[in-house]
């Protein structure tokens, strides 16, 4: 037996410990007034491998952007106690190169009061969008926010992407 090959049931064995930090599932925060946003968007994050959270409050979505290390955050503009400008603020002060997807339900002033706080908290990784995006463009999204962190995560299989952008369902 070659000496450098571990025996599959050593290499498995609970009593040689790695000095590698556990790897995390990579996660996204969603940050709005009600849950809509989050179950929308479950099932496919689930899919690419990525954990959906939906801070309660302020002193929450501070304390999971710390503490989850998360990949994106999606925001809406709009929200009462979290709106998109407070969010882009705190993501400033914590990862201004942390993707940011923010939804401004079609409103022309929220979305010129977003860019103004995009460039004078100098944040690179802004998407501003009307409404939440498709399939397609929400997975590419979440795949380019997970290879910027380094942590891979592949397309649903559900979705065959065609070369002219849309989607298709695979049987």
């Amino acid at each position: 037996m070659n000496d450098l090959a571990v025996p599959f049931h050593r290499a498995l064995s609970p009593s040689i410990s790695s000095t590698a930090p556990p790897c995390r599932q990579p996660s996204i925060l969603v940050v709005e007034d009600g849950t809509g946003l989050g179950t929308a968007i479950r099932e496919l994050c689930e899919s690419l491998g990525i954990g959906v959270e939906c801070p309660p409050s302020a002193e929450g979505f501070l304390r999971q952007l710390r503490e989850q290390n998360p990949i994106a955050v999606l925001a809406e503009l709009d929200g009462s106690e979290q709106d998109g400008c407070y969010v882009m603020m705190r993501v400033a002060e914590y990862d201004r190169s942390l993707p940011i997807l923010l939804l401004t339900g079609a409103d022309p002033a929220l979305a010129g009061a977003a860019e103004a706080v995009e460039e004078l908290w100098g944040l690179s990784a802004v998407q501003i969008r009307c409404s939440l995006p498709g399939a397609g463009e929400l997975a590419e999204f979440l795949c380019c926010a997970t290879r910027r962190d380094g942590r891979f995560s592949r397309p649903p299989k559900s979705v065959k992407y065609r070369a002219d952008k849309t989607e298709a369902a695979v049987g």
